[in-house]
């Protein structure tokens, strides 16, 4: 694998990277709100849920766009299909200014070329919405880096990001959470592995409750995240 290429994915999900994927919570704070999530184990059974759907949904999106990161057509018709099953208005604009903001970022390091620029251009024309996961897809199959790979370390920052958060709504230590995390490391790969299986009439499986969550959290009274 080449060094400089695996830093470069490796920046494009670090949570510090400037497209804010930090302030989403996935519903997670309704969760906790509403008394669901109160503990580590709670915690725990959330992650098992969420990672059963994350192949048919952003995991599947990515793998689903790096393996077709040159037919332009199905870029398009992927995007709109991903619009169309982020049934929760702030998952969808979140994931579409997370989108926007990255493929920006990538032009002002002088690293959009190819079909994320093409992307780019899609998305200023409103031919697509944009979404993050087939933005990294594309950016990723332009460096030739490993789909698995792609699709762990993603999976990972994702997971990550959760349980952060997590970590300061329920609350909970910092130790207690990178325990949950540690527990569901083979989960993840498990998971990494069924989304490059996943075809585009599989996207949009997802588990009822999680939605529910992201559709409350947008009538909170106060919020700390933005979905």
């Amino acid at each position: 694998m080449n060094e400089i290429n695996f830093l470069k994915l490796l920046q494009s999900v670090d949570a510090f990277f400037p497209i804010g994927a930090f302030t989403l919570s996935n519903g997670l704070e309704d969760y906790v709100l509403r008394e669901r999530i109160e503990t580590a184990e709670e915690l725990s059974e959330y992650l098992k849920g969420f990672l059963q759907i994350f192949p048919y949904n952003d995991l599947g999106l990515l793998s689903l766009a790096y393996r077709h990161a040159e037919d332009r057509a199905f870029l398009v018709r992927l995007d709109h299909m991903a619009g169309a099953m982020k049934s929760a208005k702030e998952v969808r604009i979140g994931s579409s200014r997370m989108c926007s903001r990255y493929v920006k970022a990538r032009e002002a390091m002088g690293d959009c070329s190819g079909e994320l620029l093409w992307y780019k251009e899609q998305i200023k024309e409103k031919e697509v919405f944009g979404f993050m996961p087939i933005a990294l897809g594309i950016y990723a199959a332009w460096l030739a880096f490993g789909e698995e790979e792609l699709l762990t370390m993603y999976g990972y920052s994702t997971l990550s990001a959760i349980v952060n958060n997590a970590v300061k709504l329920v609350p909970l230590s910092q130790l207690e959470g990178q325990r949950v995390l540690f527990e569901h490391l083979k989960e993840l790969s498990g998971a990494a592995k069924k989304a490059m299986d996943t075809e585009i009439a599989d996207i949009g499986i997802s588990g009822t409750a999680y939605e529910i969550h992201c559709m409350n959290h947008e009538h909170l009274y106060s919020r700390q995240y933005m979905s």
